[in-house]
C-alpha cells in the first residue's frame, strides 16, 4: 500500500484568515512529524492567492500583518522543496479579481476553474499558465530540476472539465487530483458529481469533457483523493470541533448554505444520511482513519495499492491523530510517496515480452 499526503497550502476560500495561523505555524507542524516519519508529501499552493498578497504587499499596503507573509511563505516553500517535498498548482479562481479593503473580498461568481471567465482576454490558459510559472519561478532556483506538473481544482471544481482540460495540455500540465469518488455537491457556489467515479482505481486518463470518468487517449492523468461514503455523524470528532471553533464564522456558513432551509426533522435526517468523506489526516479522528485502513485491507487492496490523502493546514489543530495515523499505516506496511512519484510509477512504458 502507497500513501500521497496531499495538502492545500492556503487561507479560507472566502478571503478570510491569518497566512501565519492558518498556513505557516500549522504546516511547520506537519512537515516536522513528517520529517520524523521519513515522510515527503505534495503540498498543493495556491499561488493565485499568493501572487494576490504578494503585489498589495509589494505596493505598501500591509494586509495588517507585522512581518512579511510573502517572505515567510517563500521561505517555507523553499525550504520544503530542498527537503523533497513535492510542490504543485492549486486554484480558487475567486481570487483573481480579489481586491482588499480592510479584508481581502474575492469574486464568488469565479468560484469553479471550468466556468472561469476572465477580463481583458486573460483566459483560464493565462490562469493556469500564470500559477504554474510563478511557482516554478519560486522553486526552480533551489531545486534546478524541479517541475511543476499537478494541478487540483479549488474546492474541488474540476466541472465542467473540456476548457481545464485543453488549459492543461496548452500549459504541460499533465495530471489532476481533484476527483473523489463518491463526491457530489450542487450548491450556488460548488458543483460537481463524482458519484460514478471508479473508487477501484488507482488512476486513469480522463474523459475530457469529464475528469471523473476514464477517456482514451487523453494525455491528462486523473489520480483521485480516496473518499469513503459515511453518515454524516461520522465526521463528529474533537479535532473537527477543534478546526470548527479555530474559525467559526467560516464553519457556521458552510453549515448554513447545506441544512438553512431544512426544518429540524431534515437536520436530522442530512445528519444520518451518508456523505463520501475524503480521507483527511488534518479532521480525521484515529477511530475514522482506522476504519479507511480496513476498509482498504478488507475490500481493495487486491485492485489497487496507491491512495491519496488531503489535508490543510488550516483545520489541523492536534499532532495526535497524524502520528497515530502514520504509525497504524506503516505498521501495516504502508510507503509513503510524493504524487510526482505515483505520475512517475503509472506512466512507465508497458515492456512487451520479446518474441
Amino acid at each position: 500500500m502507497n500513501i500521497a499526503l496531499t495538502f492545500d497550502y492556503e487561507i479560507y476560500g472566502d478571503g478570510s484568515g491569518d497566512v501565519f495561523s492558518h498556513m505557516i505555524y500549522p504546516t511547520e507542524r506537519i512537515l516536522s512529524i513528517c520529517e520524523a516519519n521519513n515522510i515527503r508529501t505534495t503540498i498543493y499552493f495556491e499561488v493565485i492567492e499568493y501572487l494576490k498578497m504578494k503585489r498589495a504587499w509589494e505596493k505598501g499596503n500591509k494586509m495588517g500583518y507585522v512581518k512579511n507573509p510573502i517572505e515567510a511563505i517563500d521561505r517555507q516553500l523553499k525550504t520544503a522543496a530542498l527537503a523533497g517535498h513535492d510542490i504543485q498548482l492549486h486554484i480558487h479562481p475567486q481570487w483573481v479579481d480579489a481586491e482588499y479593503t480592510d479584508r481581502w473580498v474575492v469574486d464568488f461568481n469565479n468560484w469553479r476553474i471550468g466556468d472561469f471567465v476572465g477580463k481583458q482576454n486573460y483566459s483560464l490558459e493565462d490562469l493556469l499558465r500564470e500559477g504554474k510559472e510563478a511557482i516554478e519561478a519560486l522553486i526552480k532556483p533551489v531545486v534546478p530540476h524541479y517541475k511543476c506538473i499537478a494541478f487540483r481544482a479549488g474546492g474541488y471544481n474540476i466541472m465542467p472539465s473540456e476548457k481545464v482540460y485543453d488549459a492543461m495540455i496548452n500549459t504541460g500540465l499533465k495530471m489532476d487530483s481533484s476527483v473523489y469518488p463518491g463526491g457530489h455537491e450542487q450548491g450556488a457556489l460548488s458543483r460537481y458529481d463524482y458519484r460514478k467515479a471508479d473508487i477501484g482505481k488507482d488512476f486513469w486518463w480522463v474523459q475530457p469533457d469529464d475528469f471523473s470518468k476514464q477517456g482514451q487517449g487523453s494525455l491528462v492523468m486523473e489520480i483521485p483523493i480516496f473518499a469513503l461514503a459515511q453518515s454524516r455523524l461520522n465526521k463528529l470528532s474533537v479535532e473537527r470541533f477543534k478546526s470548527a471553533f479555530q474559525n467559526k464564522q467560516s464553519a457556521i456558513n458552510s453549515l448554513k448554505k447545506k441544512t438553512n432551509k431544512l426544518s429540524l426533522a431534515g437536520r436530522l435526517k442530512y445528519m444520518l444520511e451518508k456523505e463520501a468523506f475524503t480521507w483527511d489526516f488534518c479532521l480525521f479522528s484515529t477511530r475514522l482513519h482506522k476504519r479507511f485502513l480496513r476498509y482498504i485491507k478488507r475490500h481493495l487492496i487486491s485492485q489497487r495499492q496507491y491512495f491519496v490523502l488531503i489535508g490543510h493546514p488550516k483545520n489541523f489543530t492536534t499532532d495526535t491523530c497524524f502520528r497515530r495515523f502514520i504509525r497504524n499505516a506503516k505498521k501495516g506496511g504502508a510507503q509513503f510517496m510524493t504524487l510526482s512519484a505515483f505520475y512517475d510509477r503509472f506512466n512507465q512504458p508497458v515492456t512487451l515480452p520479446s518474441a
